[in-house]
């Protein structure tokens, strides 16, 4: 039982962390593009269904592509230079990171998008309101 509850940890903590740093790694130019692009055919079979354990099975569907994405994070961050990586893990530690700038890129897309569609400042143009319908069929401005 212990050791089951430490792999379910390993996935829960570990997961998110190395993906992090495997995304900073992936956009450094420093790692080699065999390196990548042998990353990327991992990801592809994981996210194909050629490596698929049946789903009628509860969770254990769900595992594989788990497992199996983290042993290719794994495997991709260990082929990566070491000076690299180090870099990478600091610039993590200090929310420095290509991951951190892309997140926040983001944030900001979502942000800007968010205020261009939201109903309020579409109908609140220039202090006025847009006509409101009544009852009766017709529309009255305020």
């Amino acid at each position: 039982m212990g050791r089951r509850v430490r792999w379910v940890k390993q996935l829960v903590v570990e997961l998110p962390r190395q993906l992090r740093l495997a995304y900073c790694l992936f956009r450094d130019e420093r790692v080699p593009m065999y390196v990548k692009a042998a990353f990327m055919g991992a990801l592809g079979v994981i996210a194909l269904p050629i490596v698929d354990l049946p789903a009628v099975i509860p969770f254990v569907g769900e595992l594989d592509v788990l497992a199996l994405t983290l042993l290719s994070v794994r495997l991709f961050i260990a082929a990566c230079p070491r000076y690299v990586i180090e870099e990478q893990e600091r610039l993590i530690m200090q929310r420095r990171s290509r991951f951190d700038e892309d997140v926040r890129r983001g944030e900001r897309i979502a942000i800007m998008i968010y205020r261009r569609l939201r109903p309020e400042e579409q109908a609140d143009l220039g202090g006025t309101r847009a006509p409101q319908p009544v009852e009766s069929g017709h529309e009255v401005s305020v």
